[in-house]
């Protein structure tokens, strides 16, 4: 066969279309494919961090109400137990466990009120706040 029939038959049959429609899907599909691969960083990040993004939504849409319940739930003495639980937490860095908070306490020989209730409180009043899983953080506003 000689190129001009070829040629002609590609032309009788549409092929010149479908060669154009064909190469447009494969480098539509390449272009998205670099586009998720180009952000699959964020995607990761946002899944690895969801418990954290859950929170701030959770906070976003709760707004202000919380920090007045603190402020009406915080006593002076409540206030002084805080700030003496909070000079152990740099002990056990900026993230740290319950668990480990309280052992902390028992070990430096705080035991009057129980470390378990003053955590309990601090956790009501929200002096407290939950980062992930099972770490938790002193609320900006806690007692230095």
């Amino acid at each position: 066969m000689q190129i001009a029939t070829l040629i002609e038959q590609v032309s009788a049959h549409n092929g010149w279309n479908m060669a154009l429609a064909g190469i447009i899907i494969v480098f539509s599909c390449l272009v998205i494919l670099a586009l998720a691969i180009s952000r699959i960083h964020k995607i990761l990040e946002i899944l690895e961090n969801r418990d954290q993004l859950r929170l701030n939504i959770r906070q976003f849409f709760m707004g202000r109400e919380k920090e007045k319940q603190v402020a009406s739930l915080l006593t002076p003495t409540l206030e002084l137990e805080a700030a003496r639980y909070k000079r152990l937490t740099p002990f056990l860095g900026d993230s740290f466990s319950l668990k480990g908070l309280i052992r902390f306490a028992e070990g430096r020989g705080i035991t009057n009120p129980p470390p378990e209730k003053m955590v309990r409180q601090f956790l009501e009043v929200g002096l407290l706040k939950k980062e992930v899983r099972n770490l938790f953080t002193w609320e900006e506003s806690a007692a230095k």
